[in-house]
């Protein structure tokens, strides 16, 4: 995993906050992916190849969020993580992947 290395203070104390809650939820944090700051949207995000899903935390926040992005639409939702497991990220991200593919092959 690679993290953007000209962060500020505060986007790196995002990224410690979102790798310690990936891996208090048992996320596998060795495979490919990376963590840095959407300049457009201030949001400093953790990707991770291995998920459906991205964790991030808002401008302004320090709440950690789940993101979901559509492969055929660009949709996007978000979901507040709290005291969700990993099992109930996945399932939530799975079945908006077959949302998702059932509505590009209706």
């Amino acid at each position: 995993m690679q993290i953007n290395e000209n962060l500020c203070n505060n986007a790196y104390r995002k990224i410690a906050k979102l790798l310690t809650k990936a891996s208090d939820l048992g996320m596998d944090l060795s495979g490919d992916g990376h963590a840095d700051e959407n300049q457009n949207s201030g949001h400093v995000y953790l990707f991770l190849e291995d998920y459906n899903f991205s964790l991030f935390i808002s401008l302004g926040s320090d709440e950690v969020q789940a993101l979901w992005y559509s492969s055929v639409d660009g949709e996007e939702i978000e979901i507040e993580v709290g005291e969700m497991s990993l099992s109930d990220l996945e399932s939530w991200a799975s079945d908006l992947d077959i949302k998702s593919d059932e509505a590009d092959h209706a």
